[in-house]
């Protein structure tokens, strides 16, 4: 089973977002219970103002008149004007024994809540109060408010706040999520500079996009990579001044082989000598091989300035020309014009030697081995050769692969050979067998061309 990595942009972005909605939800019921405490206390506050009022008036016209009448259930008849019907008060007047005595009209079918207990109670809607009175021999008012107004109050508020929550929610999630994809783009951005470090390029990390709290991480791996740095110097110069070192003494022991093959006249010892001569030149291509390997390793490929390389080309093309035994199995097709790139040129002849060479060592057909420059900024080098199995055609792009192990070479040429061309900008592809042929080896370099330079 694989476990899925965790995303940094869903954790932080779940860790702000979860606790603001539960605090929203918290939020919202705390203020609906806040308002129904608060609006139930001033609702039961006029209700017990007005039975007050309501009682006293009636008991002022019984005092005055001697009676109550019917006439006490219209003391609630100016709500009519003030009031829609289903949210007007409704009075009821009680005598001792429990009669209903008088009624306002708004009463209908509405049924007085059984038994009359005084206080506050809510029944059907409405909230109920029963005010018996002070007064001995006198009966108690009843007055019931209905609870719709209440209920869209509520209803208001809670939509109101629920909106207004809401909008602040949209506010800190675009927020929250604007501040935490800045933050995961930094990160993305640190990592893509720290992916562009290599053999070739170990200068300190760019501290544009990290946070104070990773510095000292970046600290930590900026020593490693200056320590690594040194390392590769150090192991560069020691095979680079090693690889020179041996230049003169196998010089030396090859001069050496061809005057004594010159002075003996022996069968038996100058074939020895012939040996020994083939040996020193083998060792002395090995050494060759080994300072081009050091140079791509130390990073030659890319030049500060603009050069025309279609002289270099021409060059290396001629120098192939007199190395070639036989010229009729080559066939040289030179630049033309110009050809401005910043590839350095240095690089670009080590490439094309390695090629040349390869191309020249391994021909073993009828066709001649060609080089074609004729198009700028492209060079094709093919031979004639048996083709190559799938296995052999991998292998050879590894480094001291060669193919068969009677070749004198050392599996190096094509692996020098791409890594200068990745560290230059230049495409090198290889194909075996050629494209337009069923058989032979071709191999492609496209420089990286600068347009419109500046004289």
């Amino acid at each position: 089973m694989i476990n899925r990595r965790k995303s940094l942009f869903q954790s932080l972005l779940g860790s702000l977002l979860l606790p603001g909605l539960v605090v929203m939800v918290v939020s919202v019921f705390i203020v609906l219970h806040v308002f129904m405490d608060e609006y139930d206390e001033l609702l039961d506050a006029s209700l017990t103002g007005k039975a007050h009022l309501l009682r006293d008036i009636i008991e002022t016209s019984q005092r005055t008149t001697g009676s109550i009448g019917t006439g006490a259930g219209d003391l609630l008849d100016y709500e009519s004007d003030l009031r829609k019907p289903n949210e007007r008060a409704l009075l009821w007047y009680v005598g001792v024994n429990g009669d209903v005595i008088a009624r306002s009209m708004t009463v209908g079918t509405f049924a007085l809540p059984v038994p009359l207990l005084p206080g506050l109670s809510t029944t059907r809607g409405h909230r109920v109060i029963v005010l018996p009175s002070d007064q001995p021999g006198m009966g108690s008012v009843v007055v019931a408010e209905p609870m719709i107004e209440r209920s869209e109050a509520i209803t208001d508020v809670i939509i109101g706040v629920v909106v207004g929550l809401a909008l602040l929610g949209l506010l800190f999630a675009l927020a929250s999520f604007w501040a935490v994809r800045r933050s995961v783009s930094m990160i993305a951005e640190l990592s893509r500079n720290i992916a562009e470090k290599n053999e070739h390029n170990l200068s300190p990390i760019d501290r544009d996009n990290t946070f104070a709290e990773i510095t000292p991480a970046i600290d930590t791996l900026d020593g490693l990579m200056s320590r690594l740095d040194r390392a590769l110097h150090a192991e560069r110069a020691f095979a680079t001044n090693a690889a020179h070192e041996l230049r003169t003494p196998v010089a030396i022991c090859l001069a050496q082989a061809q005057r004594l093959r010159a002075k003996i006249n022996d069968p038996v010892q100058t074939g020895n000598l012939v040996e020994i001569e083939t040996g020193l030149k083998r060792l002395e291509r090995l050494i060759e091989r080994l300072l081009q390997l050091s140079r791509a390793q130390s990073g030659l490929g890319l030049n500060a300035s603009v050069t025309d390389l279609n002289p270099v080309i021409t060059l290396l093309m001629n120098e192939l020309r007199n190395q070639c035994p036989d010229p009729d199995k080559l066939v040289l097709k030179f630049p033309t014009g110009r050809c401005l790139s910043r590839v350095d040129p240095d690089a670009l002849g080590i490439i094309l030697t390695n090629i040349f060479d390869n191309a020249l060592k391994h021909a073993c057909g009828t066709a001649p081995t060609v080089v074609d420059a004729s198009q700028p900024g492209d060079l094709l080098v093919s031979n004639d050769c048996p083709p190559l199995s799938a296995t052999d055609f991998e292998a050879m792009k590894q480094r001291f692969i060669r193919r068969g192990t009677v070749s004198d070479g050392y599996g190096l040429g094509l692996s020098i050979v791409q890594d200068l061309c990745n560290q230059s900008g230049c495409q090198f592809e290889i194909y075996g067998p050629r494209p337009d042929n069923p058989r032979g080896f071709a191999a492609v370099v496209r420089l990286p061309k600068v347009e419109n330079v500046k004289a």
